[in-house]
């Protein structure tokens, strides 16, 4: 089947979308390559994107989701309200504890993550588009949990330890913000009040 111009379209942007979450791109020729799209067209979508904030540059220059895909991917959620509150949210829970902070959707046994900032104690443990819970967890609002995720490296099962704290549920998912935790060690009390205070900047924000 031939594919349409708009089809066309959503692959194009879908692939440059996806390209920084798998490696940091400093320049639009690496994102680009990283995405598979040839150099004639992947500029002028690249640009695109960033205008249309669709894509944005951290400290370094290094490409990420942009506001207005996080938005978007939140609102499929059903809590786009949280898009304008993340980033700030993760970069200060990020440098209180030097842990990966992220948000993350959980739902039935899968918890798909969403936006992220890398802390220098946990930027060894890569991050994954999705993990598995070996049972659900008991989830309370405004209450923190610790709790083991599985994810497979080819057929090797792996395992990341998280703390995670519910900060808003719909009918079918609850979004939680969450910290990746040293593999030998759980979350300690500066972690666990690092995580309540986002939550507490979060539940001020609910309209």
């Amino acid at each position: 089947m031939t594919q349409s111009a708009y089809e066309r379209a959503i692959d194009v942007f879908q692939a440059l979308l996806n390209a920084p979450g798998h490696e940091a791109h400093g320049s639009p020729a690496g994102l680009i390559r990283a995405a598979g799209l040839p150099a004639s067209s992947g500029y002028r979508h690249t640009a695109t994107l960033e205008a249309e904030g669709m894509l944005r540059r951290d400290a370094q220059g290094c490409y990420l989701p942009g506001m207005s895909a996080i938005r978007i991917g939140l609102q499929g959620f059903g809590v786009g309200r949280l898009a304008p509150l993340v980033q700030p949210i993760l970069l200060q829970l990020r440098q209180s504890s030097q842990m990966t902070s992220f948000l993350a959707m959980a739902q039935d046994l899968e918890l798909h993550m969403g936006p992220h900032s890398v802390g220098r104690e946990t930027r060894a443990t890569p991050l994954q588009r999705s993990y598995g819970f070996e049972t659900i967890p008991e989830f309370n609002i405004g209450q923190v949990t610790e709790t083991s995720l599985r994810w497979f490296e080819g057929r090797v099962a792996r395992r990341t330890n998280v703390a995670l704290i519910p900060v808003e549920s719909t009918a079918s998912s609850i979004a939680v913000v969450g910290l990746v935790l040293n593999s030998t060690r759980g979350a300690t009390d500066l972690q666990n009040r690092a995580l309540r205070q986002a939550y507490g900047q979060i539940a001020k924000k609910e309209v």
